[in-house]
């Protein structure tokens, strides 16, 4: 039979700990961290805030990637972008495609408001991707003035509203007669919503549709897909556009500058190939093709005729 200590020695989490492989947000609020903050577990959701400065709170959403994710290294969506900035960060977890839909955790977050914690930063920014930029939509009705970021999200699930949006049949059973259910309804008090998505992605185009408010700033990137926020991240754009929206400064112009390079990335040639067939345009795939390979030359002419010349300076 084990001993007490062996026991001990054996439980997964107790080697996660030993090991270092714990999540960063817990090294900030454990007893001993160095900042204040808290953790909260409501049935399929959880709350991680984590205190630094009070001139900006950015609160974030998991998007279906993260959740579901059971590791003990669970780090809520752009901790370390925040963590980097310096910049106080709510992270909302999730653990299933509920879209948030869930009356403990908008009574959690309702009392939040009520108890003035949003209201004690400067500026306070949601963001998150598909499901999570739903509810970053949806939340921002908490927070009048705030900046939203959302990536292809979705406006509702309401099967009255959209009955086109066919795409996520496991976030229809939830309860879509809760408060926030329809983004359209919610981002009124917003200061800006930075909308990110494909124009060629058709139904998340038509959720874009129905975002039609005066601080609505759509930022269209063809050819990304639904992932958008991970394309971004591959061009090394995700934290640049991400920045920028919280501090305010991106515009559509802006926005068009950073994507300009997104035609030397697989990824583009890919998701447009899958465009054109899905528009019956098969026979301008294999112009794409040759557009896609002679631009990648050229690039990597330039970036040997670059790294000739560095060379030549040093």
């Amino acid at each position: 039979m084990a001993s007490d200590d062996e026991h001990i020695e054996d439980d997964p989490l107790e080697r996660k700990v030993e090991t270092g492989v714990i999540p960063d947000w817990y090294r900030d609020i454990y007893p001993d961290g160095e900042r204040d903050g808290f953790y909260e577990k409501l049935g399929m959701h959880s709350l991680c805030y984590v205190e630094r400065r009070k001139t900006q709170l950015v609160i974030t959403f998991d998007n279906l990637a993260e959740a579901g994710h059971e590791g003990y290294d669970r780090e809520a969506w752009a901790s370390g972008f925040c963590n980097y900035n310096n910049w106080s960060h709510l992270g909302v977890f999730a653990q299933g495609p509920t879209w948030f839909r869930d009356a403990r955790l908008i009574a959690r977050l309702e009392k939040l408001r009520d108890d003035g914690f949003f209201e004690q930063f400067d500026h306070v920014a949601l963001s998150g991707a598909s499901m999570g930029g739903f509810a970053a939509m949806g939340f921002s009705a908490l927070i009048p003035g705030s900046t939203v970021i959302a990536f292809s999200p979705q406006t509702t699930l309401k099967r009255d509203v959209v009955p086109w949006e066919k795409r996520f049949r496991k976030g229809y059973g939830w309860d879509w007669d809760l408060p926030y259910s329809d983004a359209v309804a919610c981002i009124n008090g917003a200061k800006v919503v930075y909308l990110v998505y494909d124009q060629f992605e058709r139904l998340d185009n038509e959720h874009a549709k129905r975002l039609t408010a005066d601080n609505v700033v759509h930022l269209r990137a063809p050819a990304f897909g639904h992932r958008t926020s991970l394309f971004l991240r591959r061009m090394e754009m995700l934290k640049p556009v991400m920045g920028e929206a919280i501090l305010g400064t991106l515009t559509v112009e802006r926005f068009a500058e950073m994507i300009r390079d997104r035609g030397s990335f697989w990824l583009y040639r890919s998701i447009m190939e899958h465009h054109l067939k899905q528009r019956g345009l098969e026979a301008w795939v294999p112009i794409m093709q040759d557009a896609f390979k002679q631009r990648r030359w050229k690039q990597r002419k330039a970036d040997e005729r670059a790294q000739r010349r560095a060379q030549r300076s040093a």
